[in-house]
């Protein structure tokens, strides 16, 4: 079992711990808030969310459209040496706005939504079961994936997985309604196994070949744009998979991968890495892994047990996890009391920083961890924040940076100014005027902010002799700069 903490070591520090890892941050009143209510309410609060906060309402464009009809009809014409290419650009604008809006609808969600906790885990599964819009092509597929991921993000695995086996995204991503009974393709069943339930080594290629038979009637209706089982297209023979024999369909065969014990052991480790710390120790994944098993797969008393543990708030895990861009975008935001950015500098920013909503670089998602690290990705978070702090128009925004037929076009120069253009904050919410005057008290007040706990004492120095430095100065100006350094650390880095 895991340890409970303590009630004494609940205070500031692990409650900030709590909302940076189950949520996307906190500022000093929510952080004292989540302290008062104490750890066990407050874990309750973001795990026992009620159903109907998945119950988001879809951007006005997310509805069943056949998007395919309309490309074959542009190729049509295109082969017949008409007219096609002002309705291919409309396409390609209308699906590019779309894309765009669809991250802002997420990432708004994930700032301002009442259930973080249900966010941070549909971004986890999103990463787990990874598909792209580049190849998708049908943004209406995203959301309708993302929904889906929200509504059964802290329910049973098992059932999560047999509806990511019937969602259109998925489907089209690793071709599984390509599948026929005479040409199984074994893409979605190699990739169900590796990356999605057991891992590398726990699989065989025969079993590669039998779970791509049992997938073989699966298909999309592109009247309603939803799943169909098409059972003429059904392999009824017997199939023996991992020792198993018999006519087995789809649901048969993710039945027996979540009984495999590597299965247990292999969404441990994930989640581990996502919530706790980059290198879990084996005994920890055992742990879990048997906690998961205890609780026949369902995440919320697994993240329930996780999060009122003192393995949870350990030095291992405390301010140790690099921010995800996603993360960094939203938790800075809130850590400087401003709104997200506009749109397109939002989904620039998770480009340039290595997770794009939608977008993830394969079928395996991002790496994460010291990844989201290097020297480019990391002065781009310095310069990044520099933006959010002062409106400093630093961010690129040029046409070449497009991810190919995801991004809309960015009209013209006035447009993508009034775009980027962003007044700076009022920095007089985290710098009071009281406290100007005393550097080393406006030093710890920032950092308990910044950091959720006092700075080193080496870069303590550093700030207070940045302001007496400026003195008599102890304006905005000043003061937007003092943040701006403080957030130009690798200890803001780290959650």
């Amino acid at each position: 079992m895991l340890t409970p903490l303590s009630p004494p070591k609940w205070n500031d520090e692990t409650a900030a711990h709590l909302l940076n890892r189950a949520a996307f941050g906190g500022t000093p009143a929510e952080i004292e808030a989540a302290r008062q209510k104490g750890l066990t309410a407050m874990v309750r609060e973001l795990v026992d969310v009620g159903s109907d906060a998945a119950n988001v309402p879809a951007p006005s464009w997310a509805y069943p459209r056949n998007i395919r009809a309309v490309r074959m009809e542009i190729k049509a014409a295109k082969d017949q040496g008409g007219d096609f290419k002002e309705k291919a650009r409309e396409l390609r604008m209308m699906e590019g706005e779309e894309i765009l809006d669809l991250r802002r609808w997420w990432l708004e969600r994930m700032m301002n939504g009442p259930a973080p906790l249900l966010e941070k885990m549909t971004l986890f599964w999103h990463g787990h079961f990874a598909t792209s819009a580049q190849k998708v092509k049908d943004v209406y597929w995203m959301w309708l994936q993302n929904d889906t991921l929200r509504h059964n993000a802290l329910g049973n695995f098992a059932t999560l997985t047999k509806k990511m086996s019937r969602d259109p995204a998925m489907m089209i991503y690793l071709d599984l309604q390509q599948s026929r009974k005479e040409h199984p393709n074994e893409n979605w069943a190699r990739e169900l196994m590796e990356l999605f339930t057991v891992g590398i080594g726990n699989y065989s290629e025969q079993d590669i070949r039998e779970s791509a038979r049992a997938f073989t009637s699966y298909r999309i209706d592109m009247t309603t744009q939803q799943f169909r089982f098409a059972p003429f297209q059904q392999d009824l023979g017997n199939k023996t998979f991992m020792g198993k024999n018999g006519p087995l369909n789809g649901d048969d065969i993710i039945d027996i991968l979540i009984k495999q014990p590597a299965c247990a052991q292999f969404i441990a480790r994930k989640i581990l890495r996502y919530f706790v710390e980059d290198d879990p120790q084996p005994q920890f994944i055992d742990l879990i892994a048997t906690r998961i098993r205890a609780h026949n797969y369902e995440m919320r008393p697994v993240l329930r047990e996780l999060f009122s543990s003192t393995e949870f708030y350990s030095e291992r895990a405390m301010r140790t996890q690099i921010k995800s861009p996603v993360q960094y975008l939203i938790q800075t935001s809130k850590l400087l009391e401003t709104p997200l950015p506009s749109p397109i500098v939002a989904q620039n920013a998770m480009r340039q920083m290595g997770e794009i909503l939608f977008a993830p670089p394969n079928v395996k998602g991002w790496d994460g961890g010291k990844a989201w690290i290097n020297t480019s990705t990391l002065l781009f978070r310095y310069n990044f924040a520099n933006y959010l702090i002062n409106g400093d128009a630093i961010v690129p925004m040029n046409a070449q940076q497009r991810i190919k037929g995801a991004d809309p076009g960015y009209g013209t120069a006035a447009k993508l100014a009034e775009q980027i253009k962003r007044d700076p904050i009022d920095v007089s919410k985290l710098a009071p005027a009281e406290l100007r005057e005393k550097p080393r008290e406006l030093v710890d007040l920032i950092s308990r902010r910044l950091f959720q706990a006092p700075a080193p004492e080496k870069e303590t120095e550093t700030f207070v002799q940045y302001l007496e430095a400026r003195k008599p100065d102890t304006g905005d100006e000043t003061m937007r700069g003092l943040l701006h350094l403080m957030m130009s650390t690798p200890q803001f880095q780290l959650a």
